[in-house]
C-alpha cells in the first residue's frame, strides 16, 4: 500500500542533497521545470537523513495549501507540480479519508504516511546520477564544439574551393555556432564540416604543386630525403574505439556505454570520459590520472588503464596485478618511454583474430582452437571462451589495427 511504501535506499555515499543536486544537472533530460525543482528541494527538505536508509518510508504530508504558503506560490501551481512529478514517476500520492494528508514519526522513523511519497526517486538515484554525468558531458563538449566549428569553417575557406564553401554555407548558414546550444545539433555540424574536410584532403593537390616556382625544388628534394631517413621507423600504433570496448572489462565498457550517445558507436571523447571515471572506481586518486592525461593525452592514459584493469581481474596468471594504482603508473611510465602497453593489446587483438581464423577453418567445432604463439590470447587473459565472443568480434577485429 502507498502509506507504507518502502524503498531500496540511496547508493553509498550518496545524500539526499547530492541527489537533488544530480537533479538540477539532469532537469532538462527528465523534463523538469524550475517549479518542480523547487517543490523537489521543499520535499527533500521536509524529510530526515535516515529516511533515505533501504528499507524506510521516505514521504512527507503537507497539504497543498501548506506547501504553496511556505513556498510563496499559488496552489494551483502546486498542485500541477505535484501531479508533474507524479506523471514522470518520481513521486507517488496518496490521501486519506476526505482526501485528508497526514503520517506517523516515531524513534525518527516514519511508520506510515498519508501524502507525497519520494521512493520512486530514492530507487531512481542510479538513473539520475547517469543523466546528470552524461548533461554535464554534453555541456562541456558543446562548449568545445562552439570553439572547434568556427576552425573547421576556416579550414574550408582557405581551401581555396568554391563548392566547399557553398556546401559549408548549407551545413552551417549563419556561419556562427555561439548561437547555438544543443550539443546534438553541434555534433552534427561539427560531424558534416569534419567529413566535408576529408573530402578535401583526398582531392588531388598537382595543380597547386605546379603553380610553385622553381625555388622550392630544393626544399622539397630535402624534405624527400628527410623522409626517407626516417622511413624505417616502425609506425606509431592505434587502437579503434570499437576494439578497445572489446578488451575493456564488463564495468569499464558499461562506463563507456553511459557516455556514449542513444545509437551512436563509442569514440575517444567518450572513452576519455568514462576512463576518468572508471579510474576513480578502480582506486586511481584524481590527481594522478589527471597527471598521466597532461603527459601521455587521454586516449594513451586511457589505454594504460584498459591494461591495468584487464590485469587486475587475470587471477592465477603471470600478468595479474594486485595494486592498480602500481600498475597504472607503472604501464604510464613505460608508454611515455616505448609506448609498450600499446603493443600488448595490438598482441592480444591479432592473437584473438587468429584464433577467430583457424576456428573458422576447423571442420570438428569451435571448443578446441588452435592458438598461436606470442601473443596474449584470450583463455591465458582469463577471458570467456571464444565461441561466446565471436559475434562481438567478428563485426570489429577484422578491421585490425590503424596507423597513425
Amino acid at each position: 500500500m502507498t502509506h507504507v511504501l518502502t524503498h531500496r535506499g540511496l547508493p553509498d555515499g550518496m545524500t539526499r542533497w547530492d541527489l537533488y543536486g544530480l537533479l538540477v544537472k539532469a532537469a532538462k533530460h527528465f523534463g523538469l521545470t524550475d517549479t518542480t525543482l523547487k517543490y523537489l528541494r521543499f520535499a527533500i527538505s521536509k524529510t530526515q537523513d535516515q529516511d533515505y536508509a533501504a528499507g524506510r518510508i521516505c514521504a512527507l504530508w503537507p497539504s497543498v495549501s501548506e506547501t504553496a504558503s511556505q513556498l510563496d506560490a499559488d496552489p494551483r501551481q502546486i498542485a500541477r507540480a505535484e501531479a508533474r512529478l507524479a506523471e514522470l514517476g518520481f513521486i507517488v500520492k496518496s490521501s486519506a479519508a476526505r482526501c485528508r494528508r497526514y503520517g506517523v514519526r516515531s524513534e525518527n522513523v516514519i511508520r506510515y504516511a498519508f501524502g507525497i511519497n519520494l521512493a520512486p526517486l530514492v530507487d531512481r538515484a542510479r538513473e539520475i546520477e547517469t543523466a546528470a554525468r552524461k548533461a554535464c558531458f554534453e555541456k562541456e563538449e558543446a562548449k568545445r564544439l562552439r570553439l572547434h566549428i568556427p576552425k573547421l569553417l576556416e579550414r574550408v575557406r582557405t581551401s581555396g574551393d568554391a563548392s566547399a564553401e557553398e556546401a559549408a554555407e548549407v551545413i552551417l548558414p549563419s556561419r556562427r555556432p555561439s548561437r547555438i546550444w544543443r550539443y546534438a545539433r553541434l555534433k552534427e555540424i561539427a560531424d558534416a564540416l569534419e567529413a566535408l574536410i576529408e573530402t578535401l584532403a583526398e582531392a588531388p593537390v598537382a595543380v597547386e604543386m605546379s603553380d610553385r616556382c622553381d625555388a622550392d625544388v630544393a626544399p622539397r628534394e630535402g624534405r624527400k630525403t628527410n623522409s626517407k631517413r626516417s622511413s624505417g621507423r616502425q609506425p606509431e600504433l592505434r587502437l579503434t574505439p570499437a576494439q578497445f570496448c572489446i578488451l575493456a572489462s564488463p564495468g569499464f565498457e558499461d562506463a563507456v556505454k553511459i557516455y556514449t550517445p542513444p545509437g551512436a558507436p563509442p569514440d575517444w571523447r567518450t572513452i576519455s570520459a568514462a576512463a576518468k571515471d572508471w579510474a576513480q572506481v578502480r582506486g586511481i586518486p584524481a590527481g594522478l590520472w589527471q597527471r598521466q592525461v597532461d603527459c601521455l593525452g587521454s586516449e594513451k592514459a586511457a589505454v594504460c588503464l584498459l591494461v591495468a584493469d584487464r590485469n587486475a581481474e587475470r587471477e592465477g596468471s603471470a600478468h595479474h596485478v594486485d595494486d592498480m594504482r602500481r600498475a597504472f603508473l607503472g604501464l604510464a611510465r613505460n608508454t611515455a618511454a616505448r609506448g609498450s602497453a600499446l603493443q600488448g593489446l595490438i598482441g592480444e587483438l591479432q592473437g584473438l583474430q587468429r584464433q577467430l581464423r583457424a576456428a573458422g577453418n576447423r571442420s570438428d567445432g569451435a571448443d578446441q582452437v588452435p592458438r598461436s604463439g606470442g601473443e596474449i590470447a584470450s583463455h591465458t587473459a582469463g577471458e570467456p571462451p571464444l565461441r561466446s565472443r565471436r559475434g562481438r568480434l567478428s563485426g570489429n577485429i577484422g578491421h585490425g589495427y590503424r596507423e597513425s
